[in-house]
């Protein structure tokens, strides 16, 4: 599998817009950006790496969606979603320091802190105002965190997929360890069918990702083991959406349904036939469930 990017002046717009395109074997990232402006923004010294896809014809104003991924994966995770959504909405994902593009920092990073202060960096270097902050697995604890923040510009709404407010591994591990054998299993069936579907795709991708940053992974599992702010829960005062995959054996649909009794505009989904990575695995009923919420928020918030 190989990526290429294509970075193309844009004289006219002077506006960083990106296409995503899945074809084959390959997955093409194909940008239109201002040469000047490499989507890179810099806090506290290290470069934060970004993608932002806006395919409207109109592209003032209106909604932005911004995805967060999960521990050892980037924003190529996301990229059905920008595909998709990015028709209608600016949609903008996310390298968290030290994965994808991203420049590393130094020592084991925090959830609350680390993370959470990347996004609200992004937040306003992009001058962002109304939008739905959307988080994957660990991601989704880093939107929970940059939520509460005392000075962050809060998001119009939540989406929360596949996570938890407590991520602590010895809760989490057998979870892990069924999750990792069945996708072992899954590579394997793929590659004796020949059945590179783009769910295949992207899952082996995010895999290979994890196997050659082993560090990364490690330090984000530390990181998740340290985070637990359920007893904080009651605060976000926002309209949360959360999905969970039918089939998460990390994450499932019983520990994801806590959100709902524990913040006071949660509502839940479970997205049938999916396992830890819903947008990836089922992506048209995940798709389809995250397009009603959105509309419902833009019509109601």
């Amino acid at each position: 599998m190989g990526v290429t990017v294509l970075f193309v002046a844009d004289s006219e717009k002077k506006i960083p817009t990106v296409e995503i395109t899945l074809r084959a074997t390959k997955l093409y990232i194909v940008c239109t950006a201002w040469l000047d402006i490499m989507p890179f923004l810099e806090h506290v010294g290290t470069k934060i790496h970004y993608v932002d896809v806006d395919k409207r014809d109109d592209k003032i104003g209106g909604t932005s969606l911004v995805f967060i991924h999960g521990a050892g994966s980037s924003h190529l995770i996301w990229a059905l979603q920008l595909r998709e959504f990015s028709k209608d909405y600016r949609t903008i994902a996310v390298d968290l320091s030290g994965h994808g593009k991203s420049e590393d920092i130094e020592g084991t990073p925090s959830i609350e802190m680390n993370y959470a202060e990347e996004v609200g960096a992004l937040v306003s270097h992009l001058n962002l105002d109304h939008f739905i902050l959307v988080g994957h697995s660990m991601g989704g604890g880093v939107a929970m965190s940059y939520t509460l923040k005392e000075n962050a510009l809060k998001p119009k709404a939540l989406v929360l997929v596949d996570t938890s407010s407590d991520l602590d591994l010895s809760k989490l591990r057998t979870g892990l360890l069924k999750e990792t054998i069945q996708d072992r299993v899954y590579f394997f069936k793929a590659r004796i069918l020949e059945n590179y579907t783009e769910t295949y795709q992207l899952k082996k991708l995010d895999d290979e990702m994890r196997v050659a940053n082993p560090l990364v992974m490690t330090r984000d599992l530390v990181a998740c083991s340290k985070f637990n702010i359920t007893d904080r829960l009651w605060e976000i005062d926002i309209p949360v959406f959360v999905l969970v995959g039918s089939d998460d054996d990390i994450i499932t649909p019983a520990i994801a349904a806590d959100f709902k009794r524990k913040i006071p505009r949660a509502d839940i989904a479970v997205v049938k036939g999916a396992d830890h990575i819903p947008m990836v695995e089922q992506p048209e009923e995940f798709n389809r469930l995250f397009m009603k919420f959105v509309e419902w928020v833009i019509e109601n918030v």
